[in-house]
């Protein structure tokens, strides 16, 4: 990739990133979707669209596409699969959500984010329950 498009794919990032800063998250999507176009494994890009995705538009199923993204090109993302998680759960997918919140309490490592985690997955377990009983 030529060095200009890569400029260009982080301006499209950065304007993004701006955009959902301004509550305009219409527009950071418009430009996180560019700066892919220019830079077809750009996770970062990716990232920040799914998360945007999942907690601001309710867009469950387009944000677990990006996330999954994210970790075809970067497996170790920990992150991206603790978002995948909460996308995964808000879509009502249980038990992907629990894989993930599992694969993240053996990848993560932030201790914050490590008890969030055990927090939704007591919680997910919970709602599997309720669900069977159901």
């Amino acid at each position: 990739m030529s060095r200009f498009l890569r400029r260009l794919a982080d301006a499209h990032r950065h304007m993004g990133n701006a955009y959902g800063n301004r509550q305009e998250h219409r527009a950071a999507v418009g430009n996180y979707t560019r700066a892919i176009a220019l830079d077809p494994a750009y996770t970062y890009a990716y990232y920040s669209r799914g998360v945007l995705r999942w907690r601001e538009l309710g867009e469950y199923e387009v944000a677990i596409k990006d996330l999954s993204q994210v970790l075809e090109l970067d497996p170790a993302w920990a992150e991206a699969i603790f978002n995948r998680a909460l996308a995964y759960k808000m879509n009502m997918q249980y038990e992907d959500a629990i894989a993930d919140c599992e694969r993240y309490l053996e990848e993560g490592t932030d201790e914050f984010w490590l008890d969030s985690t055990r927090r939704q997955l007591a919680e997910l377990v919970e709602m599997m329950a309720a669900s069977d009983g159901s």
